[in-house]
């Protein structure tokens, strides 16, 4: 299958094909997954990613061959659902990146070579830093480099159609961006993501906007459980505050109570009818 080239593209253009296949070229630590920020999270293969669900551990070696056959599985759905894609690994050795390139344009779609051109010091350096399990060998580091250095000027040959620097693209500028795209969009529940953490936010939904500016109510929920709270914002900066919704703390009282809830934590003590701090009955104070 063929494809046209347009030679005069500048280097965001091609990166942004819709069909392209992108390999990030770097050694550890060069910036392969700093500059993938770029690009939204959906299209970006990440070797560690798939470490991590295979494994249990983005550092771990000991599933390489289910991680690689699983990486490849999803390539190639994408490649036939004509998707771009970019992929996050070293892309060192001559020998996988002609599979890639084969993989590319056995489908059409235009492949990339987004080479790292960070100082090898300076990844080096990043690498040392990285957790225990996360580190690569120093010598092995530099030899992937080497590798990577030798095959630049022969990446055409290999069959890429296009050679990119990361160091000539709007890399910061494009991630923030992006950024600040999702965060336009999550800002309806910001609030809760800063509060009680992104796992917990995929439990949650808002309720019908309240006719009470103060405040707006939502619910934690799963299965056939749930639990009701609400944002209150009176004006004072110092108070703004989720509560949640439990028992009266009185025997004699049938009615719900507010009580607040600052954390994970708080919201599991609550649903448990333990909360963590004095509850305001609704009954009791009307």
């Amino acid at each position: 299958m063929s494809h046209q080239l347009d030679r005069y593209l500048v280097p965001e253009d091609v990166l942004n094909l819709p069909n392209a296949l992108i390999l990030m070229l770097g050694a550890p630590g060069s910036g392969k997954t700093r500059t993938s920020r770029m690009f939204p999270p959906d299209i970006v293969l990440r070797a560690d990613d798939l470490r991590t669900l295979c494994a249990g551990d983005p550092g771990s070696q000991q599933a390489e061959g289910p991680v690689w056959q699983a990486l490849d599985t999803i390539l190639t759905a994408r490649l036939g659902l004509g998707l771009r894609t970019a992929i996050d690994a070293t892309n060192a050795e001559k020998g996988y990146r002609q599979k890639l390139v084969l993989a590319g344009r056995s489908h059409g779609a235009p492949v990339v070579a987004l080479v790292m051109g960070t100082a090898p010091s300076v990844a080096q350096t990043r690498n040392a830093a990285r957790p225990a399990n996360r580190q690569v060998p120093a010598d092995i580091a530099a030899d992937l480099h080497a590798q990577i250095v030798a095959a630049h000027p022969y990446l055409d040959k290999e069959g890429f159609d296009y050679v990119v620097f990361a160091e000539s693209l709007p890399v910061l500028g494009t991630a923030l961006e992006r950024l600040v795209e999702e965060e336009r969009a999550a800002e309806l529940i910001a609030d809760v993501h800063r509060t009680f953490g992104a796992a917990a936010a995929e439990l949650f939904d808002w309720e019908t906007p309240s006719r009470d500016p103060r405040f707006s109510t939502g619910v934690f929920g799963a299965g056939g459980e749930s639990l009701r709270v609400r944002w209150m914002d009176d004006g004072n900066p110092f108070d703004r505050r989720f509560e949640v919704l439990v028992s009266c703390a009185t025997d004699w009282c049938p009615g719900p109570a507010w009580t607040p809830v600052r954390s994970v934590a708080e919201l599991a003590a609550a649903h448990s009818n333990h909360p963590f701090d004095d509850s305001r009955c609704v009954v009791c104070d009307s």
